[in-house]
C-alpha cells in the first residue's frame, strides 16, 4: 500500500471517521454481533488494552465491566467522547499513538486482554502485527482481532466493474487493501503461539455506505423485527460455513497458554 493512500486512509476513517462507531445505528447492529463473542472476556480488575479504541464502542463496555483499560487512538478527540459516557470512572488510560508506538512502548505479557478490531488491514504485515500483539499478553491472555475477508472486497469491486482489483485481491497482490480467510488468520494466530478460539464472520448479508451488500440489507435502516431476523440469518451455523469468507469482517480470537 503507498504512502499516500494510507495517509488518505487514516485521514478518512481515524482522523475525520465517516460516523460516530459508539451511537451509528448500523455499527450498533454489528456491536452485538461482534458481542457474543468478546464481552465474555471483559472481566472485572482484568487489565485491557484496547488499540484504535475510536468512540470506545468497546472501551465503555470494558469499563463498565470493571477492567483496568489502556485505550489508545491516533486522535485524542474521541478520549473525549468516551471520558464523557464515563464520568467518575478512573481505571482508564488514554494514549495518542500508532500501533507501532504502542507495542514499543510496554513490555511483553503486560495484558490480559488485547483488542484490535476493525483496524489492521489498513496497515502492513497483519501477521507480523498479530505477533507483536501476542506477544504483549500475560499468560492464559487473549487477543482479539478483526480483518476484512477476500469476499467482501471482490463484492465491492464487482459492483464498481473493478475487475483488475478483484484479480489483485486474489492474488494478494492489490496496492490498497489486504484480506483474510479463515483459514489464514487461524494460522496466523498458530504462528503466533495462539490457541484458536474462535474465527467467526461479522456481517455476511448486510451493509451499509459503499458496502456491496447494502443491496440486500442495510441494518441501520431496517425495522426491529427486521433487524432481529436478519441477525437470525447473520448468526446462523450452516449459512457461516458457507458465506463465512464474503463477510464484512472476520473476528479472530486466540488465546496465550499458561504454560508459554
Amino acid at each position: 500500500m503507498s504512502l499516500f493512500r494510507r495517509a488518505y486512509n487514516f485521514i478518512l476513517y481515524r482522523i475525520v471517521p465517516p460516523h460516530n462507531m459508539y451511537t451509528h445505528k448500523a455499527e450498533r447492529f454489528y456491536f452485538e454481533e461482534y458481542a457474543s463473542h468478546i464481552l465474555p472476556f471483559f472481566q472485572n480488575d482484568k487489565s485491557l488494552l484496547d488499540i484504535g479504541c475510536q468512540m470506545g464502542r468497546f472501551t465503555i463496555p470494558a469499563a463498565n465491566a470493571g477492567m483496568k483499560i489502556t485505550a489508545t487512538d491516533i486522535k485524542s478527540g474521541f478520549f473525549r467522547f468516551i471520558k464523557r459516557q464515563l464520568k467518575g470512572y478512573t481505571q482508564i488510560t488514554f494514549r495518542k499513538e500508532n500501533l507501532h508506538q504502542t507495542c514499543k512502548a510496554f513490555p511483553p505479557e503486560s495484558f490480559d486482554v488485547i483488542l484490535c478490531v476493525e483496524l489492521l488491514y489498513n496497515l502492513p504485515d497483519p501477521a507480523e502485527n498479530i505477533q507483536k500483539l501476542a506477544s504483549l499478553l500475560k499468560p492464559g491472555g487473549v487477543l482479539i482481532t478483526s480483518h476484512r475477508t477476500p469476499g467482501y472486497y471482490i463484492y465491492r469491486f464487482v459492483k464498481t466493474r473493478d475487475f483488475e482489483a478483484i484479480n489483485q485481491v486474489m492474488e494478494d497482490t492489490h496496492p490498497h487493501y489486504n484480506a483474510q480467510t479463515v483459514e489464514e488468520l487461524k494460522q496466523m494466530l498458530r504462528d503466533s503461539n495462539l490457541y484458536v478460539k474462535c474465527v467467526e464472520p461479522i456481517g455476511m448479508f448486510s451493509g451499509f455506505g459503499k458496502d456491496a451488500f447494502t443491496c440486500f440489507a442495510n441494518p441501520g435502516k431496517l425495522k426491529s423485527e427486521e433487524k432481529a431476523a436478519l441477525k437470525v440469518l447473520e448468526t446462523d451455523r450452516r449459512l457461516k460455513s458457507l458465506f463465512c469468507n464474503n463477510a464484512r469482517y472476520l473476528l479472530a480470537v486466540g488465546k496465550k497458554t499458561s504454560n508459554q
